[in-house]
């Protein structure tokens, strides 16, 4: 997922990929074997957030290009910034201070931040000035719950611990389901007053916004 000068690009490419895990999540509710399940759950739930944080550290990049969004509205910083490797090293220093370039002086990716956090993406727009953070900021004010929860079911499945495990079974009782399912019957479950299940609630939230940082 590349940085854009047109943000409407950026919003396509994530769109399109949401929509393939929506589709593959759908199929999952004709499927007879736990294994099988277990092994699209996983790969689904990873992606997700995976598809995220591609998108948040895109959006921040495509920022520093001073793009248009897809209502044309041109996006402004008040920093001075020469490429995208000088806009990784603005935000590097503030969640690592004791990280440095290489001898070409290029920022190493395990050093950057945790892009699926909003505050990140909050922080780092507020600090070059992105004449557009107030829309940034409302856009992550409407209380979704996926970008606290879905994290942690993240970890169950690329960990599978005793940990992990609990911590996921924990979240159930926000969405009025039984935190005594396991992490995956709790992600097909359908949440209180809602009528698809969880993961594709989730998969909802991150498209609602993806479009709504992308058009403002």
């Amino acid at each position: 997922m590349r940085p854009h000068k047109n943000l409407i690009k950026l919003q396509k490419a994530v769109i399109k990929r949401l929509t393939k895990l929506e589709h593959l999540s759908n199929n999952i509710l004709s499927i007879s074997s736990n294994r099988e399940i277990e092994t699209l759950l996983t790969y689904i739930t990873i992606e997700t957030l995976n598809t995220w944080s591609n998108f948040s550290r895109s959006f921040y990049l495509s920022c520093t290009l001073s793009p248009k969004t897809v209502s044309s509205k041109k996006i402004r910083i008040s920093s001075t910034i020469a490429n995208l490797n000088d806009a990784v090293g603005l935000v590097i220093p503030l969640y690592k201070r004791s990280a440095t370039p290489n001898h070409a002086g290029i920022w190493h990716r395990r050093d950057e931040p945790t892009w699926h956090d909003p505050s990140v993406i909050m922080n780092i727009c507020n600090h070059i000035g992105c004449s557009n953070i107030t829309q940034i900021q409302l856009g992550f004010s409407g209380g979704l719950t996926v970008f606290r929860n879905l994290p942690t079911f993240r970890n169950f499945y690329a960990h599978r611990n005793q940990q992990t495990e609990y911590a996921a079974m924990q979240i159930a009782t926000q969405y009025g389901i039984s935190n005594l399912l396991k992490p995956s019957q709790i992600l097909l479950s359908l949440p209180l007053n809602r009528r698809q299940i969880l993961l594709l609630e989730w998969i909802d939230e991150l498209r609602l916004t993806v479009e709504y940082l992308c058009y403002e």
